[in-house]
């Protein structure tokens, strides 16, 4: 029962960061602001998705939740790059770049959802879940997209002009997730989902629009 409080604990912290987060980026800059508020919805339908799955007794109708349950596999990756741009500080990046990566995700997202099949899995403890049957690969790509994001901070980590704190806390958020979805992968599970990575990306976003909210504040 500790680790069903503690699931939910998570779902409350994450949904908790992402309205903070809302409120902060409304200091940051309008295409910041956009891609920021199309990650954090993703997550929010993600873990209010948790949240039902985890409280109702009823499996009727918790198909419709198939969408949005699995919005992890795009919003972390995209949360990534975003508060790896913030976090590095280099103004020959061009951010616009990020919607044709949404755009992308998104298509690949729907593809996935449409062609793979999808099975809702009961604990008496826990609640539903849900899961790709036979297509165990989808969760190692997943891991592959956070590892090369773990070196795309380590390549920047020692620049001068980064974020430190930031960048640790993408560091530490990216291994969180990764050992997650290899422990889920090998069949071990600390948690009845993987949502402690998660918590650790929301943190990182909310640092790194904290950051841009009191940079523009300065400047004002």
């Amino acid at each position: 029962m500790l680790n069903f409080y503690g699931h939910i604990l998570i779902i409350f912290i994450v949904l908790i960061l992402m309205f903070e987060a809302l409120y902060i980026n409304k200091f940051s800059p309008t295409k910041i602001r956009v891609a920021v508020s199309i990650v954090v919805l993703m997550i929010i339908m993600r873990y209010v998705s948790l949240l039902i799955l985890s409280l109702t007794y009823n499996i009727k109708y918790l198909y419709l939740l198939k969408p949005f349950f699995f919005l992890n596999f795009i919003a972390v990756p995209l949360l990534a790059l975003i508060v790896l741009y913030i976090f590095i500080r280099k103004d020959n990046i061009n951010f616009s770049y990020i919607f044709g990566v949404i755009a992308v995700l998104i298509v690949l997202y729907v593809g996935m959802i449409h062609k793979y099949v999808i099975l809702v899995q009961v604990n008496d403890v826990y609640g539903y879940t849900m899961y790709f049957a036979k297509n165990m690969y989808l969760y190692w790509v997943f891991i592959i997209l956070n590892t090369v994001i773990l070196f795309l901070d380590m390549a920047f980590i020692k620049d001068k002009n980064v974020n430190k704190l930031g960048m640790i806390l993408v560091v530490t958020a990216s291994l969180v997730t990764i050992s997650e979805y290899v422990l889920w992968v090998i069949g071990m599970k600390i948690l009845p989902e993987n949502i402690a990575g998660d918590m650790l990306w929301a943190v990182s976003m909310v640092y790194a629009l904290n950051r841009m909210k009191k940079k523009k504040l300065k400047s004002d």
